[in-house]
């Protein structure tokens, strides 16, 4: 039986070794017992925490290399409660309890569940690095500095800046999110030029990631950043060619963006949508539905669903499928999660292909067995069960791609909610997929 990597819907583990202490200078002398002086930080924290009454914008960066980039996020402390909310979904909020305490300094924890916050360390979701890893992202937190103009906060696992300030009074949530996802259609782009006092730079952006990877005359620079309502901010100052960058504003006039001092432009390219199946589906996922398969494959998609349910003897349903890679680094194509109904876990694998390009809106499949196999994953044990949808529907056969309407920002296929491919051989063969993550398809 080939060797299956097993995804636990259910735990996570935490070791101590991943945790890092709120580790302070000290001095020798103090007018007060340390105790003392610890309970009046977390007293001074606590009232200038909870009276920011607007709340306070977040800049969250995930994962210990911020690999993933930035998110903005929103907390606004009220007593014991506070309330969460993310650029992901402005209009989803969480409230739920937090505390402040002490481990070497000041900290923050947030003490009960709060889906808006552990949405970026939930292993259970397909995100980041994908299931079983996610976005590995904080919700405990060291206090740097605070004060009423801001605070400094450091992630205790991944050791990551997280800069707090005041939110304006005179903005909701949901007005400043959807400033933010206007400024994503425009900064997010499949290809950039850059150009620094005058020089070219080599820039490409990693994947789905909002980090920039910057290539100069003698090094290679990793840029993670956040997109604000006028551009972009990296994590942290940048120097290159002996100019320092940090935020850029957006410039519709040149669709680019520009740095605050004037000394670096960025500017987007536009590719064919094709190009986002040749870089790895790099920029999302795409799922299937059972009501989105065409006639010509919908025997083929039921025979999957249905060879399952007594496949060796056990109990398994098909609990995902979907177009794209079990995470940033793993090679893309057509990804299943299967579930074990008797001990509720979800084996995950891909048939890999490899994507050749024949127009801006045609792409052909080309199964990769070598590549499936290397990767060690459940693909080759289930195949007998789900090979005439995963592999037959789609092997050696190119593919019109029909966006779920007519794009108005080419740049970002992302915003795309639904695409349609359709067998150029035989239009009967087609499926619709969506950005919607669908269990139990």
């Amino acid at each position: 039986m080939v060797e299956m990597n097993r995804f636990l819907y259910f735990a996570f583990f935490l070791t101590a070794s991943l945790l890092t202490s709120c580790v302070y200078d000290t001095e020798e002398l103090f007018d007060k017992p340390a105790a003392e002086r610890m309970a009046e930080s977390l007293q001074t924290y606590r009232e200038l925490l909870t009276a920011q009454t607007a709340g306070w914008l977040v800049e969250y960066y995930p994962e210990k290399t911020q690999k993933y980039g930035g998110f903005n996020l929103y907390f606004r402390f009220e007593g014991d409660q506070v309330d969460v909310r993310s650029e992901i979904n402005p209009t989803v909020s969480e409230t739920s309890s937090w505390s402040m305490g002490s481990d070497m300094g000041p900290t923050i924890s947030f003490d009960t569940h709060n889906k808006v916050l552990h949405y970026f360390s939930d292993p259970a979701i397909n995100q980041g690095g994908g299931y079983g890893l996610n976005y590995e992202g904080d919700y405990e937190f060291c206090v740097e500095s605070g004060a009423e103009t801001g605070f400094i906060l450091i992630g205790k696992k991944t050791g990551n800046i997280i800069r707090m300030t005041p939110f304006p009074a005179n903005l909701s949530w949901e007005t400043y999110g959807q400033s933010l996802y206007e400024m994503d259609q425009n900064v997010i782009a499949p290809a950039y030029k850059m150009t620094v006092g005058g020089k070219e730079i080599s820039i490409v952006k990693s994947g789905r990631s909002k980090v920039f990877i910057l290539q100069t005359a003698n090094k290679t620079i990793t840029a993670p950043f956040i997109v604000t309502p006028d551009g972009i901010r990296f994590y942290e100052p940048l120097t290159i060619e002996d100019e320092t960058l940090q935020s850029f504003t957006y410039h519709a006039d040149g669709d680019k963006i520009v740095s605050d001092q004037n000394n670096a432009e960025i500017f987007m390219i536009i590719v064919p949508l094709s190009q986002y199946f040749i870089d790895n589906l790099s920029f999302t996922d795409w799922y299937f539905t059972t009501d989105n398969i065409g006639p010509g494959y919908l025997s083929a998609w039921n025979t999957a669903k249905t060879s399952l349910l007594n496949y060796q003897g056990n109990n398994f349903r098909l609990a995902f499928m979907w177009l794209g890679s079990l995470g940033e680094d793993n090679p893309a194509g057509v990804s299943v999660g299967v579930l074990d109904e008797e001990d509720r876990t979800v084996y995950i694998g891909t048939y890999v292909y490899d994507f050749e390009t024949l127009g801006a809106d045609r792409i052909k499949f080309n199964y990769n067995q070598a590549k499936t196999n290397a990767i060690g994953n459940i693909a080759s044990y289930f195949s007998d069960a789900v090979s005439d949808f995963t592999i037959n529907a789609f092997n050696d056969k190119t593919f019109l791609l029909a966006p779920d309407r007519n794009l108005t920002n080419l740049k970002n296929v992302v915003r795309v909610d639904e695409l349609t491919l359709i067998d150029v051989a035989n239009p009967d063969n087609w499926v619709k997929v969506g950005l919607e993550e669908v269990f139990l398809p």
